[in-house]
């Protein structure tokens, strides 16, 4: 794999640590609510390997970046992600976000078509049902009960059979996967900013996003998610929706792969996110 430099650099206020791997037509990943860029690393070197320059970030709120208190939606982050383009000279890139990042991609890719070649909308909603709203308060209640936060144990293990499918999680690497949360959870996140983000997920409606996105789409998620499932209900806009709402959009479902398809079935998502970005070359 070719080597890695990682930095900080400020955009629009804030410090924000980002790391590039690789060469070639540059990737941004989006990582999802509380997880940091740790959210990609399965298949950063993928992606990298198969000839792009992959560029992961804490986005604002979350890891090593600044942490403020402040207003969160989807478009605060977009923002930050375009800036950070900015910063790194990069013109145009492939956008591929996951869970929260994928909502975030939808309003990069919508509101910044011009910097998009093409974006990969993983497990991702455009607006959340009833079922998906109980989902991220549960998480706002555990986080402001626990005397440990986003760090709680409790929240580690419902997010660990939320996140990865039950094979998955008989696996020698899943058995520690509720560990590995726990420390990521605990390591990246600030209370008051892990619960303005959950529930910025639960008041947004992306919709009117989706007709604005120009750029080639690829939808992709597992068929067991139970975060963010195909169908959100009919209050909601889950993937399925988001698939309808972009023209031209393809679709991709794993089978038998959870919510967080990067990790219970890394080959399979790493391969088909390459396959779409070497379809839609920025040379095309």
């Amino acid at each position: 794999m070719e080597e890695k430099m990682e930095s900080f650099t400020e955009v629009n206020g804030v410090n924000l640590w980002y790391r590039v791997t690789g060469e070639g037509e540059p990737v941004v990943q989006i990582h999802g609510a509380g997880f940091g860029h740790f959210n990609l690393d399965p298949v950063t070197p993928l992606i990298a390997d198969a000839g792009f320059q992959v560029v992961d970030y804490d986005q604002r709120g979350y890891g090593q970046s600044d942490k403020p208190i402040q207003h969160y939606d989807m478009e605060v982050f977009a923002d930050d992600l375009v800036g950070l383009m900015d910063v790194l000279g990069i013109e145009r890139a492939h956008v591929h976000g996951t869970s929260m990042g994928g909502m975030v991609a939808i309003v990069v890719a919508g509101k910044y078509p011009d910097r998009t070649q093409s974006v990969v909308i993983n497990c991702a909603a455009a607006k959340l049902g009833h079922m998906g709203r109980l989902i991220f308060k549960n998480w706002i209640d555990i986080a402001n009960a626990d005397p440990d936060g986003p760090g709680s144990r409790l929240l580690a293990e419902l997010i660990a059979w939320q996140a990865v499918n039950k094979r998955f999680l008989e696996t020698p690497e899943g058995e520690g996967i509720a560990d590995v949360c726990q420390q990521i959870l605990r390591d990246s996140n600030r209370t008051e900013v892990f619960t303005a983000v959950c529930q910025a997920m639960n008041d947004m409606d992306l919709t009117s996003w989706l007709p604005k996105i120009t750029s080639p789409a690829l939808v992709l998620g597992g068929d067991e998610d139970i975060m963010t499932p195909w169908d959100q209900g009919p209050n909601g806009v889950g993937q399925e929706g988001i698939y309808e709402g972009i023209a031209g959009a393809e679709k991709y479902v794993i089978a038998g792969a959870g919510h967080s398809t990067i990790f219970d079935a890394t080959e399979e998502h790493g391969r088909a996110v390459v396959e779409f970005l070497r379809r839609h070359p920025l040379s095309g």
